[in-house]
């Protein structure tokens, strides 16, 4: 019988927990300088915004898209009625 993959590669893995760990070293360097934690607060500080600016115009959007929808629903529900009274 084959044998089943049950797991991930121990190489893999462990090349991956390297480059995290690579990575983690990298960003605790660059950090301990005062002027690169001012620079990466103010891009995350940035990002914020826009994100939260984003998330307001797409909860605008999706609120207007509802309310189109509904309306919608409602004239074909009028418009039903009108055609099965036609029918009567």
């Amino acid at each position: 019988m084959a044998q089943e993959n049950k797991g991930l590669n121990p190489f893999a893995t462990g090349v991956a927990g390297a480059v995290i760990g690579a990575a983690a070293a990298a960003a605790a360097i660059a950090l301990s300088d005062e002027k690169n934690r001012k620079k990466a607060e103010k891009v995350l500080d940035d990002m914020q915004k826009e994100g939260s600016k984003v998330l307001k115009e797409i909860t605008k959007r999706a609120i207007e898209l509802k309310d189109a929808i509904g309306k919608g629903a409602s004239e074909a529900k009028t418009e039903i009625k009108k055609l099965n009274s036609k029918k009567k």
